[in-house]
Order: C-alpha cells, then structure tokens, then sequence
C-alpha cells in the first residue's frame, strides 16, 4: 500500500513572547504569498507564552506543548528549577515526536524560544530538514545549537558565524512590508484618536513591558506643559502587568478634548501606530527593530540591559551605528537626558526625516525578505 502524500507543508515553531512570536506568523504569511495554502502549515509554541492568544485568533492549525528553559546562573532557585526542566523536556521531545509523526511535514522552521528545542530535536531524529532563522544579531543559546544541523540558517544580519548561514532579512509582518505611512497617516490617526496635528510619540515595552520605559514616559507627561513639548501626544504601550499601579491616569486629555496621553496594555495594530507615529521609542528586540526599519521611521532604541549577551545592544547598533535610529543606553537614561531627547528629536523634523530615511534603506532586506524560498529549497531534501 502506497503512503498518502503528506498534507502538511512546513511545522513553524517559537514561542514565548511575541519577539518569538510575530517573526513565527510573519514567516507563515512570506509561505502563503509564496503559495502554500495555510491548512498545509502548522504552528507549534509553548503553552504559557503569547501564542496561546495571538496564534488561534489567526485561524492558523496550532499545537502548544509544556515546556522550561535553562536558567542562567547558579542561585538554588535557578539550579532546582533546571533539574526540573530535564524530564519536563523530555515527554516535550516525545510529545513534539508524536507531533511530527502526525502531520509528517516536508520541512520545520524554528524562530528560536525554547519551545523550538524538542522540535527541531524530533525533527532532526526523524530526518526532517530543519531551517533555523537568525533575527538578532546576536544568535539565542536555541538558534546556535540547531545551526549545528540546519539545513539553512535564514539571517537578518551578516557577517554570520553560523553554519550554512544566508542573507535572507527579518521575516516581518506583511502590513508592515507594505505600509506606505505617509499616504495611511491621516486615517490611523483617526482610527487611533489621535489628532492630525498632534507630534506623536509612541512608547513601546515589548509584550512584557519595561517598569524603565514606563517610569521614563511618566517623567515625560510630567513635562508635557513646556514648550519643547507643546501639541505633543503620546500612545504608551505599557504591557499588561503594567496597566495598574502607574500613577497616571490609562486617558490624559487637553482641555480642547484632544487626547495628549493613552496607556494601552498591547497591541497587534502595529501598521495604524507606526503609520500615526512622528517618533517611536522602544526596547531593541530583534523583531522590534526590524519593523523599525522596514516601515521607515525615526526612534529612540534603549536597548533591556539584562539580555542575554547584552543582545540588545548590538541588535540597536545595527540600526543607530548607520544612522537609522538614536541610541538610548539604559546606564544612561535620566529623566532629564530622556526628556531634552524626545523634545529636540520633535524639535527638529528634518532630522527625524533624516533618520527615518536612513532607517527605510536598512529595511530594504527585510521588506524583499527571502525566507520562503529558503524554506523551499531544504524541503526539497526530504527524504521519504
């Protein structure tokens, strides 16, 4: 008897935070513009990450498995709970076998997390070529150990130390790829309710938020009645563990009713705020960082200090170094620092234009990302 052909294309997997995320969903919407129909494509996350709400709102076929991640350092806690990791690792890897052995995909495309290890491990164990994809600058501790025996590794950055490595630019958001901001600037800012005179500034965490970031953007509105801020608004995206306990108010409004301040815990309406934006403030997330520059925008990067191998840092570097973004490092952020910043950048819009300009032509990489056809070429080594 002849084995049905498979019905699955590819298994994506990461997971975690939406870093992990958004690149996994960017890199299902690059396959489906290449062809492939979305019920051949398959995500795999972990079940206490952002997948869990962000993936099954977009009608994608979804498996969440159990998983932990190695923890850095050597305090009791840390050490306990990686003895712990082991065998919940373990019937992860058995699980993902299952998982695989199920929908028998062509190829597995891992965006890095954890939650890639036991897949990518039980694709490797089942000869199933893998394809690893390398946003960050600096590759995570999952990224590396699966370039040992990718079939590719898909970059954002070059050079790479990382085996078998091509150019192939950050998978990124499709409404974002093709965001003409200017032309969408008045109806986002409609949409947003936000005035269309208004010099706005969104603040963004990441999905888990940054008490710096925040704590910066309240010494902000404090200082929102000087005049290097006049007529300025701004969009704080907070992160959900944030909403409560700030000492401003989720709404701020001028006495003409327009609005001068919003906290929002998140959002996935990236293409209407980075289109209303006049500068953007941000952690340098790998994905953050490559929207920034593909839709052409000028920012303030204030890269997570603790990341692991001070990633963030170079992740920012890529952007500010050629002048595509202003470089904010967190030893150095003062409340008066981050103010006189913001108000000179809203001062002087030749320079925004400046590095808005600059920061489009980086991104000319990631919006002709060539993912896709990477992912095509290592399924044509599958072995049946």
């Amino acid at each position: 008897m002849v084995a049905p052909a498979p019905t699955t294309y590819a298994v994506i997997t990461g997971g975690a935070t939406s870093g992990h995320v958004v690149p996994a969903l960017s890199i299902i919407e690059l396959l489906v513009e290449a062809g492939h129909p979305r019920e051949t494509l398959v995500y795999v996350g972990s079940d206490r990450g952002v997948e869990t709400t962000l993936v099954p709102q977009t009608g994608i076929a979804c498996v969440f498995l159990s998983v932990d991640g190695l923890q850095r350092g050597m305090s009791l806690t840390k050490v306990k709970r990686n003895l712990r990791m082991l065998p919940t690792m373990m019937r992860a890897t058995q699980l993902a076998t299952q998982v695989l052995v199920q929908h028998r995909p062509r190829v597995v495309v891992s965006v890095g997390g954890y939650v890639s290890a036991p897949i990518c491990r039980a694709a490797r164990h089942l000869k199933i070529p893998v394809v690893t994809c390398s946003y960050d600058s600096k590759p995570g501790m999952a990224t590396k150990m699966q370039a040992r025996y990718a079939a590719t590794v898909a970059v954002a950055h070059t050079p790479s130390t990382l085996r078998r490595a091509q150019l192939t630019g950050a998978p990124v958001r499709a409404e974002l790829r093709h965001l003409d901001r200017g032309a969408s600037r008045a109806a986002s800012r409609m949409r947003l309710g936000f005035s269309a005179d208004a010099k706005l500034v969104v603040v963004m965490g990441g999905s888990l938020g940054s008490a710096v970031l925040n704590s910066a953007t309240e010494s902000l509105v404090a200082q929102m009645e000087s005049p290097s801020l006049a007529n300025v608004a701004i969009l704080h995206i907070a992160g959900s563990r944030y909403m409560e306990g700030q000492q401003l108010a989720t709404e701020i409004k001028r006495p003409d009713g327009s609005m001068m301040y919003q906290r929002i815990a998140y959002s996935s309406n990236m293409s209407d705020i980075y289109a209303a934006a006049d500068l953007v403030v941000a952690r340098a997330g790998a994905s953050t960082v490559a929207e920034i520059a593909t839709v052409g925008i000028a920012s303030v990067l204030i890269p997570w200090r603790d990341a692991a191998e001070n990633h963030q840092l170079t992740n920012a570097k890529s952007l500010s170094d050629p002048g595509g973004a202003v470089l904010l490092e967190e030893s150095k952020l003062a409340d008066d620092v981050f103010v006189q910043l913001i108000g000179d950048l809203l001062g002087d819009e030749s320079m925004r234009l400046h590095i808005a300009n600059e920061a489009r032509k980086l991104g000319e990489v990631h919006r002709n990302c060539s993912i896709a056809a990477v992912v095509e070429k290592a399924a044509e080594l599958v072995v049946r």
